[in-house]
């Protein structure tokens, strides 16, 4: 089963249509049994059967050597309209079904040997059968399940197959008759001196030779190899880079006059005596200077890629070898020489050229198709980043931290306590607010306070002790120390002795939190900004992806609905069949081969061609004919071959990826030891030697001014401080030579045509069977005539033995080689049709 095809035509049958192709049978079902052995049966993809008609299936069906159908898809029943009950019976149970089958000139017992119906595309609605049943009459099973449904009364409407519920040709399947048998006519009496033997006919078989498709034409996709060219490119070795240079302190020298001595007064003795003092005076106070010391860095070999790994395609071509083989150039002929003998001249008219069918291309509506094809393989590339620079400042330590004792005071808490007063204790009150609480309740009359005032153990509130009563007894006054009573107020009778909780208050205090200690307290280091190029990102490389390349390639197909819009014919199955002015189509597969055929060996197998039929060509030729008739010899010519050559590919062409490792190189880098530092230099004072003159003994002075002493003295100064350049390093390149694809490797598509396979079977054409005839035996026949079949023999080719008119066993047994050897009935007797085929006249 398969789903049903919407453009199909329906296909109508009327239940007494499919009851005409029956046969008539003859001689005990000989002639029904011929005929199903040439019945045209199809077979579909799933193994099952049809037959061209009724009558085939019917015979298939009796012999009982039918292929019984077997749905292929599994699907619930589903009621129709007017449809009550569905239940599941077999089909030969439709016996039930009676009425029906009458109505529609069934017979109901039929359905005992199963059903032949024909195949449909559509019934109300349910899938159909394979196409290449449809027309087909199909057998089935008695042993089938149905799906009966019957309306509400119980009486049967229609069946459906069981598993598929797909339906018939009409709403009950077609059954199979029964086997008409006719009498055999009764052979007359033998009449005397004849001889009757019953031959046994054996089977006969034919060879069928059908062409099956082993693989369907298709088109394959044959690589185009890319090409390539050589570029030559500028790689980046190493990049653009920045370093900082040490620029050292400029210094100039500055001369300056230094005072050795004073402006001041001398005193001229008269005569004075002098001595000699010697005396060192500072000209340049002692100083530091500060010294730059310029970074260190250290070249160190640096491992980096030269050329990353990727991948290329590398066609590997296909493989082919050389395979002989045999080709018939003229088959095997006979040609006969005949005997010298007279002859006379005729005029006869000779074929030439017989009547050729030819075979040529028709040309059907194309509509182009569309179909994306790979270009270029998606890859990657590699792209160099440069590195990145930042400006940071960074501080440069110019004293180093240092740590410095404090005194830390002792530190204080305020702390807040519940401090307990009085512990808690019971005592009598007086009221009834205090029944609530009370630990027990006395009334009033009666309660009588103990001298301690105390009741019962516990003090009495508010007590007050009264003198004793006299004259007879007041309210509430029992005894001495009675608290009186009040009775006026009702709140105030009773005592009720309570449970007073213990007192607390609240506290505030000073409390040592942290006694008194030293600390260390870290004086930072002081800092100076310094300025410097500082890289944030190394150069380096990315691989960016390259998408792949796609382009549109279009073939050329069939346009099928073009070609019903211009009236081209097609079968129910969709396969065309003719062109609009009605000549017939077949494919050139299908007429490839065939005596008689010219078609041109170029067309693809599935080509569509229409015949062609070019009449025969005659000759009128002089030929000799013998007057008198002549011996003929026929010479066998032996068939001619020739070797050929042809090339045969083993393996086809493919594209194989080939994974070349990436390549390195060794870069030398600097890299920093040692950043660059400043240091402090003392500079020592410069002293110079100064010789005075005091007076060693008193005399006369004479005051006489005496002017300063200047004396000119160089020293260096910084012009400008010493510090850092950056100093730009050029990016290094060179020119490398790659190979890169020129034209990327695409793929062309090629047909590749049909494979066919010509099978070949043997087909029963006829049951074996036994008859009663008459034969040539001595009682019936003369010598002569036996002499005559004698002489046939031998000169057939097959000895008799001795040529003696007697039937003996030799002489049967070449008759039962020649009827072996011309396709007669072998049977061993001389029968007349044995005879006949010899060229002897019967009796």
């Amino acid at each position: 089963m398969k789903p049903s095809d919407q453009n199909a035509p329906r296909r109508h049958v009327h239940p007494v249509a499919r009851l005409a192709p029956r046969t008539a049978l003859v001689g005990g079902g000989l002639l029904l049994a011929c005929a199903a052995a040439h019945a045209g049966m199809v077979t579909d993809a799933h193994g099952n059967v049809g037959y061209d008609s009724a009558a085939e299936c019917d015979a298939a069906v009796q012999a009982g050597n039918a292929r019984f159908y077997r749905p292929v898809t599994d699907r619930k029943p589903a009621r129709q309209k007017g449809e009550a009950s569905v239940r599941t019976i077999r089909l030969s149970e439709l016996s039930s079904a009676t009425a029906q089958a009458a109505g529609l000139r069934y017979s109901a017992a039929d359905y005992a040997r199963g059903a032949c119906d024909l195949g449909i595309r559509h019934v109300k609605g349910r899938p159909d059968i394979t196409p290449e049943l449809v027309g087909k009459w199909v057998p089935f099973s008695p042993d089938m399940p149905l799906n009966l449904y019957a309306d509400a009364a119980g009486q049967p409407l229609r069946a459906t197959m069981g598993q598929c519920d797909n339906g018939f040709s009409g709403n009950l399947p077609r059954p199979v008759p029964p086997v008409a048998v006719v009498a055999a006519p009764v052979p007359p009496p033998p009449l005397p001196n004849q001889c009757f033997a019953n031959i046994l006919y054996p089977a006969r078989f034919e060879t069928r030779t059908e062409q099956v498709l082993m693989a369907p034409a298709t088109r394959r996709e044959e690589v185009v190899p890319a090409t390539y060219k050589t570029v030559t490119e500028q790689v980046l070795v190493q990049p653009e880079t920045r370093r900082q240079v040490a620029v050292p302190p400029e210094i100039v020298s500055v001369t300056e006059n230094v005072v050795v001595r004073p402006a001041g007064v001398r005193d001229e003795p008269v005569p004075p005596t002098f001595k000699t003092h010697t005396d060192q005076f500072v000209t340049r106070e002692a100083t530091q200077r500060v010294e730059v010391l310029p970074p260190v860095y250290r070249t160190e070999p640096t491992r980096v890629v030269d050329v990353p790994e990727h991948t290329i395609q590398r066609v590997v071509p296909a493989v082919f070898k050389e395979v002989e083989e045999t080709v018939l150039v003229n088959p095997a002929t006979t040609r006969t020489e005949a005997v010298p003998a007279r002859y006379r001249t005729e005029v006869e008219r000779v074929l030439v050229r017989p009547e050729v069918v030819q075979y040529l291309p028709v040309r059907l509506p194309m509509r182009p198709v569309a179909e994306q094809r790979l270009r270029a393989e998606a890859t990657t590339r590699v792209e160099a980043l440069p590195p990145i620079m930042r400006t940071v400042v960074e501080p440069v330590e110019v004293r180093p931290a240092t740590v410095r004792k404090a005194e830390v005071p002792a530190a204080y808490e305020i702390v807040t306590e519940q401090v307990k007063i009085s512990e808690p204790y019971r005592e009598w009150r007086r009221g009834r607010a205090w029944v609530g609480q009370a630990i027990e309740v006395v009334p009033l009359r009666g309660f009588v306070v103990d001298p301690s005032g105390q009741f019962k153990g516990y003090n009495v509130a508010g007590r007050s002790l009264v003198p004793a009563a006299t004259g007879g007894a007041s309210l509430g006054v029992i005894d001495i120390g009675a608290t009186p009573a009040d009775n006026r107020q009702l709140e105030d009778d009773v005592w009720c002795l309570v449970e007073v909780p213990a007192q607390y208050q609240t506290v505030q205090r000073q409390v040592l939190k942290a006694p008194a200690t030293t600390t260390d307290i870290a004086v930072p280091a002081e800092y100076k900004n310094v300025t410097k190029q500082v890289v944030v990102r190394e150069a380096m490389q990315r691989v960016v992806p390259v998408p792949a390349v796609y382009h549109s390639v279009y073939r050329q197909e069939i346009d099928f609905e073009r070609a019903r819009a211009l009236g081209y014919k097609f079968d129910p199955s969709g396969e065309l069949v003719a062109t609009p002015s009605g000549q017939p189509l077949v494919r050139a597969a299908a007429v490839a081969g065939q005596a008689h055929v010219q078609i041109d060996r170029a067309l693809a197998p599935d080509t569509w061609v229409r015949e062609v039929r070019i009449p025969a060509e005659y000759k009128n030729v002089n030929r000799y004919v013998p007057e008198q008739a002549a011996g003929l010899r026929v010479v066998e010519v032996a068939p001619a071959y020739r070797t050929i050559k042809r090339r045969v590919e083993v393996q086809p062409a493919r594209t194989e990826s080939v994974v070349v490792p990436a390549t390195y190189k060794t870069v030398n880098t600097q890299v920093l030891v040692r950043a660059e530092a400043t240091r402090s230099v003392p500079v020592p004072a410069e002293l110079q030697a100064v010789t005075r003159y005091e007076l060693d003994q008193p005399a006369s002075l004479r005051q006489v001014p005496v002017p300063a002493l200047v004396q000119p003295v160089e020293r260096p100064v910084v012009a400008r401080a010493a510090g850092v350049r950056d100093e730009v390093v050029p990016a290094v390149y060179r020119a490398e030579t790659r190979q890169v694809v020129d034209q990327p490797a695409s793929t062309r598509m090629v047909d590749v045509p049909a494979v066919y396979q010509t099978l070949s079977w043997q087909v029963k054409v006829g049951e074996p069977r036994e008859e009663k005839r008459e034969v040539m035996c001595e009682t019936n026949t003369a010598p002569d005539k036996i002499r005559q079949v004698q002489d046939a023999l031998q000169s057939a080719g097959f000895s008799p033995g001795a040529i003696d008119g007697v039937l003996a066993p030799p002489t049967l047994a070449a008759v039962a080689r020649y009827q072996q050897a011309r396709g007669l009935p072998v049977h061993g007797y001389l029968d007349v049709e044995t005879v006949r085929a010899l060229g002897v006249a019967p009796n």
